[in-house]
């Protein structure tokens, strides 16, 4: 089985699909984070890995963009 080379109309939509994932996680996370707050007083896990995923795109996104310049 050959794998073959996404095209630029199949990258793009990669790349939103993506976007559109990551903003859904980031915003379940946060309200799950919120509640879980509310109701027991400490942030627990959803907050760490709302932090811990947001530390990793952003480092990731900064390394990269360093790279290309």
């Amino acid at each position: 089985m050959k794998l073959r080379k996404a095209d630029e109309m199949e990258k793009d939509h990669n790349l939103k699909s993506a976007r559109n994932a990551f903003i859904f996680y980031t915003a379940a996370l946060f309200i799950w984070g919120l509640i879980h707050l509310i109701q027991t007083g400490n942030t627990g896990v959803p907050i760490t890995i709302l932090l811990v995923g947001s530390a990793i795109f952003w480092f990731s996104r900064s390394f990269l963009y360093r790279k290309t310049q």
